[in-house]
C-alpha cells in the first residue's frame, strides 16, 4: 500500500510539472511575435450599444480578451457586465480594452445581436470564423491565456485575465504606471 501511495505522488508530481512546463511553453510562444490585429479592421464593432470601426491606434496599451469559436459567446456575453469596473480602472490608466469575439458561422448572427443589445463601454469585435486565430497561430490553446496586454508594437508584455486574477489586474496597472513614469 505504501509504495502505491508512493507511485500515486510520484505520478501527481510529474503530471503536475508537465502541465507546468507546456502552460510555460504557451506564454513564451505567444509572447514569440506581435499579434497581428488585422483582422478586426474589416470587422463588424460595438461600444456603447453603437456600431462603430475598429480603432487600434489610440491607446500605448490594449487589452485583448479573446473569445475563440470553441468557447459559448453567448455565455461569456452575459458576463460581460463583470468586466466594466475593471475595464474603466484600467482605462484609467491609458489601457483600451477590445474584446474579440471569433463564434462559429452559426452564432455570429446571434453575437451580433446580443452586442448590439447591450451597452458596453468597451470596444466589442465580432471577426469572421478563424480570421484572427489563422492570422495568429501562436496563440495557445489555453483559453485561460487567451487575455493579454499588448503594448504599442502589438507585442505580448503580461497574459492574464485582470478581471478574473486581481494579481494580474494590479500587475497591469503597475506595469502601465511605471512606464509612464519613465
Amino acid at each position: 500500500m505504501k509504495i502505491v501511495s508512493y507511485m500515486l505522488l510520484a505520478s501527481l508530481m510529474f503530471l503536475f510539472s508537465c502541465g507546468k512546463k507546456s502552460l510555460t511553453d504557451e506564454i513564451l510562444q505567444i509572447q514569440s511575435r506581435p499579434i497581428d490585429l488585422t483582422a478586426c479592421e474589416d470587422a463588424v464593432c460595438y461600444e456603447n450599444g453603437e456600431r462603430t470601426s475598429y480603432r487600434s491606434g489610440d491607446s500605448a496599451y490594449k487589452l485583448i480578451i479573446y473569445i475563440d469559436s470553441t468557447s459559448c459567446s453567448p455565455c461569456f456575453i452575459s458576463h460581460m457586465q463583470d468586466y466594466i469596473a475593471t475595464v474603466e480602472e484600467l482605462d484609467s490608466v491609458g489601457i483600451r480594452t477590445v474584446l474579440i469575439f471569433e463564434p462559429v458561422r452559426e452564432r455570429v448572427e446571434d453575437v451580433k445581436t446580443s452586442l448590439e443589445q447591450q451597452s458596453f463601454p468597451f470596444q466589442t469585435v465580432v471577426v469572421d470564423h478563424t480570421a484572427f486565430f489563422s492570422d495568429n497561430q501562436h496563440l495557445p490553446s489555453y483559453s485561460l491565456l487567451h487575455s493579454f496586454l499588448l503594448n504599442r508594437k502589438n507585442e505580448v508584455v503580461i497574459v492574464g485575465n485582470p478581471v478574473r486574477n486581481t494579481k494580474v489586474k494590479e500587475l497591469m496597472l503597475n506595469t502601465v504606471k511605471s512606464l509612464y513614469r519613465k
